[in-house]
């Protein structure tokens, strides 16, 4: 039985827009929340309605680089969203994916379940405050970036081959995401997909999207869960 999660970073407006869409296909998510870093930060009342359905993690309270700023980042951010939410939140996620030994340390003195990192190309994991994931939904193979234009190839497809996805699906990041699925039900425990709903509006990926949750929902042979109901 392959494992679906899927995770969501920073807590912008438009977080609400992704949590329906996940609803709509029944797959559960986790939101990743900063409580001062969008520009358009999610409001409290969509929070609330959010974790009805989906689970809440702390982002940090501002979104720096961990390993420089105080504990009060992590600290904060937990107090803030369990005070917010009148509820336990178990799972944190590393801003930036940037941590160290005394940030690990840290969280799990702070009382977390465990933490999400931006590692790519996972399909299991050992270490609780160390879960990797499995694809981002990021622009692929070419970013409309000149300068950059190849970088999501360069940095993803070495990854992607190592767990024998079909070269001649890297066309496209839906036909990519669809064979990198299809591994992780040959092959894997968890399928981890994760993202930010505000680069999703920025490189026009909704309909993208929608088409590969379509495409997961309702296999008899996956279960759907939160980042937390993983390490149950």
């Amino acid at each position: 039985m392959l494992k679906v999660t899927t995770s969501w970073d920073d807590g912008d407006i438009l977080d609400k827009r992704l949590s329906d869409l996940l609803s709509r296909y029944d797959v559960k998510g986790t939101f990743y929340i900063s409580k001062n870093y969008r520009p358009k930060r999610l409001p409290d009342s969509e929070i609330k309605e959010i974790s009805k359905w989906h689970e809440i993690g702390a982002h940090t309270l501002t979104h720096p680089d961990l390993r420089i700023a105080g504990t009060e980042e992590i600290l904060g951010s937990k107090e803030w969203l369990q005070n917010l939410l009148n509820s336990e939140i178990k799972m944190f996620c590393y801003p930036k994916g940037v941590f160290d030994d005394k940030v690990i340390q840290t969280v799990k003195d702070a009382g977390f379940l465990g933490a999400r990192t931006t590692i790519l190309g996972a399909l299991t994991f050992s270490d609780s405050f160390l879960i990797p994931t499995t694809i981002q939904v990021y622009p692929f193979p070419f970013r409309p970036n000149l300068r950059k234009f190849l970088q999501p190839y360069q940095q993803r497809a070495p990854a992607l081959k190592k767990l024998d996805v079909p070269i001649l699906s890297m066309y496209s990041w839906l036909s990519m995401a669809k064979a990198t699925f299809d591994v992780a039900l040959q092959n894997g425990e968890v399928f981890h997909l994760w993202g930010h709903s505000w680069e999703i509006e920025k490189y026009d990926m909704w309909e993208e999207l929608e088409k590969f949750l379509q495409y997961i929902r309702n296999r008899k042979d996956c279960t759907y869960l939160t980042n937390s109901e993983l390490l149950k």
